[in-house]
C-alpha cells in the first residue's frame, strides 16, 4: 500500500517530536526512521499473490461443494435376501381329530384332489385312514348317558305321575264337595223363592185384610158405645151393657195394634229372607270360584307334568342327536381328505402313529394357476420396506452370480406384505423350513415380504433382462434359487445427510 500525503506525515511527525522532547516516551531511532522522507513512498505488502490463488481455489471448491450438496442426488438403496419360486402356496396337512393312523394312502410326490364334500369317498381325495379314538370314546360315553337318562326318565316319570295322580284325586274330591255344596245352595235358593216368599206374601195379605176389617169396625163399635152410654144416662140399660161395649171397642183397637205389629214382623221376615237369598247367591259364587280354582290347579298340574315329560324327552332327544352326530363324525373323520388340490411335498407320520387334533402330518403344494412364471420373493427390514411400493424397480441377483460383473435381473415389485411375516407364514410360502431359517432367522429385525415379477428378455440365455449385461451364458434359473436384491428407495440431496449432524452439533432445531 502506498501513502502519498507526505506533508501530512511531516506535520504529524513534527508534532510527535515536540511531544517526545517534552515527554521522552518514544525511542529516538524509531522517531528518526518515521520522519525519514525516503521511506514515505515505499509499498507495504499485506497478502502474497500465492495466498490469493489458494484462497480463490478454496472459495471455488466450497462453492462447487455447496452447489453439489444442494442440487445433486444420491440414490438410497435397500438390500434383502430372497429366493426364486413359482407362484404357489404350501399348506400343512393336519389331522382334524385325535386317533390312530391305520393306513397312509399317498406318497411324497402324489397329487390329490380337493374334497368335494359329497357322500362319496373318491380315492383321489383320500390322504389317510384314521381310527378316531376320541370320537369313539365320546360316542360310547354318550350311549351310556342315554341308557342312564332313559332309566332315570322312566323312574322320574312314574313318580311324577303318581304324585300328580294323588294331587288330582284330592282336587277331584274337593270339587265333588264343592259341587254338592253348590247344588244344596241352588236348591235352597229355589225353595226360598218358591215357598218362603209365597208364604210371606200370603201372610202379609191375610194380616192386611184382618187389619182392614178391624179398622172398619172402629166406627161401628164407637157408635154402639156412644149409643149405650146415652141409654145408660137415661137409665134405659144397665151399666154392664156399657162396659161390654167399651170392652169390645178396646179389644178391636188392641187387635189393630197387634195386626200392625204382625205386618212389621212380616217385613222383617221378608228382609231376612232376601238377605238369606243374597247370602246363598254369594255362597254359590264363592263355590263356583273355588271350583274354577280347582280346575286351574288341575290344568297347572297337567301342564307341569307335560312340561317335565317334555323336558325329559328333549334331554333324550339331545343325547340321541349328539349320538347321531358323533356317528356321522366317526364315519366322516375315519378318512382324512385333502382340503386342497395339489401335490404332496412331505409326510411326517407313519402307519399306526397316534395323532392329535391340529398336528402336522405332512405338507402339500397348491399351485396358484399363473403358469410357470418365476417370481422373486425377498425379505427386507421393516424400516426399509416402508418405502417400497408396488411398481418400483428392483434388481435381483441369483446367489451364484457376481453382482459386480453381471449386475442383477431387472424386476418390478408387484406386492408388499402389509405386516411383518412370521416364520410359519414364510414356510407356507417357501415350503422349506431350513430355507426360512437362513433368510429370516439370522436377521433379528422383523421382515417384510416383497414379491417381484422378473422382466423377460428372450434374447438372453437366462430369458430375463439384466441391469448391466446380458447375464451369464451358462446360468439356468430354477425354483429355490436363493437371491440377493437391491432396490432404490429414494434420491436424496447430499446436504440432507449433513443437516442432521449439524443440528445435533449446534443444538438448533
Amino acid at each position: 500500500m502506498v501513502i502519498e500525503t507526505s506533508q501530512y506525515w511531516l506535520l504529524a511527525m513534527n508534532s510527535d517530536q515536540e511531544q517526545n522532547q517534552e515527554q521522552k516516551i518514544f525511542r529516538q531511532q524509531a522517531v528518526d526512521r518515521l520522519s525519514s522522507p525516503d521511506q514515505l513512498d515505499q509499498l507495504i505488502h499485506i497478502v502474497k499473490v500465492q495466498d490469493w490463488l489458494n484462497l480463490s481455489v478454496l472459495v471455488i471448491l466450497f462453492t462447487l461443494t455447496v452447489i453439489w450438496a444442494w442440487f445433486a442426488r444420491i440414490p438410497v438403496f435397500a438390500s434383502g435376501k430372497g429366493v426364486l419360486i413359482y407362484p404357489r402356496r404350501v399348506v400343512e396337512i393336519q389331522s382334524p381329530i385325535a386317533g390312530q393312523l391305520e393306513q397312509i394312502k399317498v406318497n411324497v410326490g402324489d397329487c390329490v384332489q380337493k374334497d368335494n364334500n359329497n357322500q362319496i369317498d373318491e380315492p383321489q381325495e383320500i390322504i389317510a385312514l384314521l381310527d378316531p379314538i376320541a370320537i369313539k370314546k365320546e360316542l360310547q360315553q354318550e350311549k351310556l348317558n342315554l341308557r342312564i337318562l332313559q332309566q332315570q326318565n322312566q323312574n322320574f316319570i312314574e313318580l311324577e305321575q303318581q304324585k300328580n295322580n294323588l294331587q288330582l284325586q284330592a282336587l277331584q274330591e274337593k270339587r265333588a264337595i264343592l259341587q254338592q255344596q253348590l247344588q244344596d245352595n241352588q236348591i235352597l235358593i229355589a225353595l226360598l223363592r218358591q215357598t218362603t216368599d209365597s208364604a210371606i206374601q200370603q201372610k202379609r195379605i191375610s194380616v192386611q185384610q184382618s187389619l182392614q176389617d178391624a179398622k172398619a169396625l172402629i166406627p161401628v163399635f164407637n157408635e154402639r158405645l156412644q149409643t149405650r152410654r146415652e141409654l145408660l144416662s137415661k137409665g134405659a140399660i144397665a151399666q154392664d151393657i156399657v162396659l161390654e161395649a167399651e170392652q169390645t171397642y178396646q179389644q178391636n183397637l188392641q187387635q189393630i195394634s197387634e195386626l200392625q205389629t204382625q205386618l212389621k214382623q212380616i217385613e222383617v221376615e221378608s228382609t231376612n229372607s232376601r238377605k238369606q237369598y243374597t247370602d246363598s247367591l254369594n255362597n254359590i259364587s264363592e263355590i263356583k270360584i273355588k271350583i274354577q280354582q280347582i280346575d286351574t290347579e288341575e290344568k297347572s298340574l297337567t301342564q307341569a307334568e307335560l312340561s317335565v315329560v317334555t323336558d325329559r324327552k328333549n334331554q333324550l332327544l339331545q343325547v340321541q342327536q349328539k349320538i347321531e352326530t358323533l356317528e356321522q363324525q366317526l364315519k366322516r373323520n375315519s378318512i382324512i381328505k385333502s382340503p386342497y388340490s395339489g401335490c404332496i411335498l412331505e409326510l411326517t407320520i407313519n402307519d399306526g402313529q397316534i395323532v392329535n387334533p391340529g398336528i402336522k402330518i405332512g405338507s402339500m403344494e397348491i399351485k396358484s394357476g399363473t403358469g410357470d412364471k418365476l417370481l422373486g420373493v425377498t425379505y427386507f427390514n421393516v424400516e426399509d420396506a416402508k418405502k417400497i411400493k408396488p411398481g418400483m424397480e428392483i434388481q435381483i441377483t441369483p446367489s451364484p452370480v457376481k453382482r459386480e460383473q453381471f449386475g442383477g435381473i431387472i424386476a418390478q415389485v408387484i406386492s408388499v406384505s402389509p405386516f411383518p411375516v412370521t416364520k410359519q407364514g414364510a414356510a407356507n410360502v417357501l415350503g422349506n423350513v431350513e430355507l426360512v431359517e437362513s433368510l429370516i432367522t439370522n436377521n433379528q429385525e422383523p421382515q417384510i415380504e416383497v414379491w417381484a415379477e422378473l422382466k423377460p428378455n428372450q434374447t438372453n440365455f437366462s430369458r430375463y433382462e439384466w441391469s448391466t449385461s446380458t447375464g451369464p451364458e451358462d446360468l439356468s434359473l430354477s425354483p429355490g434359487t436363493t437371491t440377493t436384491a437391491k432396490i432404490t428407495l429414494e434420491q436424496r440431496q447430499p446436504i440432507s445427510f449433513i443437516l442432521p449432524f449439524l443440528r445435533e452439533w449446534s443444538g438448533i432445531n
